[in-house]
């Protein structure tokens, strides 16, 4: 007999204490969300868009994994599923996997949800999830690996270099904070700069322009998010032309994590990227982090300035996909 029960979620306070529990040890380096962050995010969640969650419990020990199955309303991909696995680090994860996986194509079946694709993500040296993955059809296709900087080894001279070029072509830069206090419509103008500059980001399926509101969700109202700590560039005439960020997910602080960082191409190749980089390496500095963490696609420009700026390898997130019918899957 199975030491495992596994049942769909329930929306219970109960229910999201464990979940809460379960996330903050399956996941120790990401901001700890509470009970009630959770289910306002699952309030949230845009209607229409699949969002469900199974819940595999240990006899006598509780919580052992969680499964979920969504739509990203961020990507144009109505019809890929994605499932995510979050498992106690004290759990068997062959067996956990595989026991997830059914309950979770149980679940988008049930739902009546058109899939023709199903996306999952894992990193390099999680070998039995890759493995798993690759057992059940998915294939790979994207990697993206991890680099670290340490704060203690920056370099300055890049920052230096780029502060001059930048001033040469009156550009500046503000915190979010100041560019709120400074420019009377800024919600909508830092939308479509962040919507602009995705264009260019490498993924596996194409961006959704984001609506004020779910902007505001994604960006805005994040308990990750640093006001002080994202930073804005802006051409002579007052037009918002590159960002970069930090994401405090770490609960130490010893870590934060790089955002989205980008230029408008018609203002690239200027040094504006690297002085923005090097704007949120001073803050990290001045905070007290260690770190700072990023991922990007291997063959992106972001990566390699990353690797100029002093930022280490470390382990690839894998993507991976599958091909399949509602029917099957």
């Amino acid at each position: 007999m199975t030491p495992y029960v596994v049942r769909p979620f329930e929306e219970t306070d109960r229910e999201y204490d464990d979940l809460a529990s379960l996330l903050r040890v399956a996941s120790p380096g990401n901001r700890p969300a509470s009970a009630h962050e959770l289910r306002q995010e699952d309030q949230d969640w845009p209607a229409g868009y699949l969002l469900q969650r199974v819940m595999l419990v240990s006899r006598g020990d509780g919580l052992a994994a969680v499964g979920t199955c969504y739509q990203a309303y961020w990507q144009e991909a109505p019809f890929t599923v994605h499932f995510r696995f979050d498992i106690h680090p004290e759990q068997e994860e062959a067996q956990v996997l595989s026991l997830l996986y059914a309950g979770l194509t149980r679940l988008v079946a049930e739902d009546g949800t058109k899939v023709n694709r199903l996306a999952s993500r894992a990193r390099e040296n999680e070998i039995a999830r890759v493995q798993f993955l690759l057992a059940q059809g998915f294939r790979e296709t994207m990697r993206s690996p991890t680099s670290v900087l340490r704060t203690s080894a920056a370099d300055a001279t890049f920052s230096e270099q780029a502060g001059r070029k930048m001033g040469q072509d009156g550009v500046r830069i503000l915190t979010l904070n100041e560019l709120k206090a400074d420019v009377l419509d800024w919600k909508p103008r830092l939308r479509d700069l962040r919507w602009e500059i995705l264009q260019d980001v490498e993924s596996t399926d194409p961006f959704s322009k984001p609506t004020i509101s779910e902007f505001e969700e994604m960006v805005l109202n994040d308990p990750a998010l640093d006001e002080n700590a994202f930073f804005v560039a802006l051409n002579a005439a007052g037009d918002l032309i590159g960002m970069s960020n930090l994401w405090r997910n770490d609960p130490s602080g010893n870590r934060l994590d790089t955002g989205l960082t980008g230029v408008v191409r018609s203002f690239r190749r200027r040094g504006i990227a690297t002085a923005l980089k090097s704007r949120t390496v001073q803050y990290a500095m001045s905070s007290g982090a260690a770190t700072i963490e990023t991922s990007n696609e291997e063959g992106s420009a972001m990566y390699a300035l990353n690797l100029k700026l002093g930022f280490r390898p470390g382990p690839a997130w894998l993507d991976f996909s599958k091909a399949v019918t509602s029917e099957s899957n």
